[in-house]
């Protein structure tokens, strides 16, 4: 385990995924300014997923074979001028054609830069440092949301030229700073495209790995759900500002912080990861319900537990999964890139074209998915 690549990676991936949100609190300004219809909101954030969910696999699988490093910049540089290109777009086709570029690109550094915490942590420590990954991307994001929405206030297109300043200023310091684990270069290289065959999966979904990929899908809705929607719902139903919305954000990162920094390493030493994994997804879901059906001072306690307990899911997850592979962490964090992308993409999507019947149904949707993988997650035995 080498302890100086991990600090690094995490205060990368913490500045990364800061940059990375500065232009959500301000998304919906854009649409509104454009004059584009309600359900875009979705369009844009499914195009981005559909990216993502075609090149993760291929992104991680290169990695195993070329090195980590030379992915990472590139995912860095080519996020940073297609956000510029999405900020400065004035129709919907130029706009889903960045989304679907920044999509392919930022996701080469999401998924290789989790194969790189696989690289140099132990089996044995790496819940905890993929739960550090999970709050430090967390805080980056609610940060960086934070920071997006004060810029906004000025005007809304300069969040996305600092995004691109910033990505371009990362790539370059990754470059210098971070040591490349894959030190033995493969020669016989095959760009994976097995996620792309329908026929025939590569992986075998009745098989444990293959159950928390669906596990991976179906709590990505609910995620996708919320924060999909969060962000227009402030804006257009509460009618408050791009800097409260950035506020709002930056809260739940910090609720997120806390729980995978302080609690989620105190589980991991009482309790089996499965067994939190599974409480988390039925807490998370019904909570979520509960959220959109009440009113009041009940509403901000079960969007405190609904954040709370989905904070503590993913890196679990991650956990699990890395654990079932073998020595291609980068090609199994792929594919499960693939599911995530795929949840991304059916809850934008969902969020997006039922937002305009009901402004609470996609958060009632995202619940229903998340206590559909508690019920699949609890019938299934793991290996530790």
């Amino acid at each position: 385990m080498n302890k100086k690549s991990i600090i690094k990676i995490l205060i990368f991936n913490f500045l990364t995924m800061a940059t990375f949100n500065f232009a959500h609190p301000v998304t919906p300004t854009l649409i509104n300014v454009l004059g584009l219809p309600t359900y875009t909101f979705g369009v844009f954030y499914s195009t981005m997923a559909i990216a993502q969910f075609v090149m993760s696999p291929i992104w991680g699988s290169m990695s195993d074979y070329k090195g980590r490093k030379k992915i990472l910049v590139i995912g860095l540089i080519g996020y940073g001028i297609s956000q510029l290109g999405f900020g400065y777009s004035t129709n919907e086709v130029a706009i889903i054609l960045f989304r679907i570029l920044a999509g392919g690109l930022s996701v080469g550094y999401i998924t290789v830069s989790t194969a790189y915490i696989s690289d140099v942590s132990s089996k044995e420590e790496r819940i905890k440092y993929l739960s550090y990954n999970t709050a430090a991307t967390s805080i980056g994001g609610s940060l960086g949301a934070l920071i997006g929405g004060f810029i906004g206030v000025y005007e809304y297109k300069y969040a996305f030229l600092a995004q691109c300043i910033s990505s371009i200023l990362l790539a370059i310091l990754v470059s210098i700073l971070i040591k490349e684990t894959v030190t033995e270069k493969k020669d016989n290289y095959k760009m994976y495209f097995g996620h792309l065959n329908l026929r025939k999966s590569s992986i075998d979904l009745r098989s444990s790995i293959g159950i928390m990929m669906i596990v991976m899908t179906l709590i990505t809705i609910t995620v996708t759900s919320y924060s999909s929607t969060i962000n227009y719902f402030l804006e257009d139903v509460a009618n408050v500002s791009t800097t409260v919305n950035g506020i709002v954000m930056a809260a739940a990162g910090i609720i997120a912080l806390f729980m995978n920094v302080v609690i989620n390493p105190l589980l991991s030493k009482y309790f089996k990861e499965i067994k939190t994994l599974v409480v988390s997804l039925l807490i998370a879901g019904i909570s979520i319900i509960l959220f959109s059906l009440l009113d009041g001072y009940l509403v901000l306690i079960f969007l405190v537990i609904f954040i709370a307990s989905s904070a503590l899911i993913t890196p679990i997850q991650q956990s699990i999964v890395s654990k079932m592979a073998k020595d291609n962490y980068g090609e199994v964090m792929g594919i499960q890139g693939s599911f995530k992308a795929l949840g991304m993409v059916s809850g934008s999507l969902m969020s997006g074209f039922i937002f305009d019947y009901g402004n609470k149904l996609p958060f009632i949707i995202g619940g229903i998915a998340s206590i559909l993988a508690f019920f699949i997650a609890s019938r299934v035995k793991f290996n530790k």
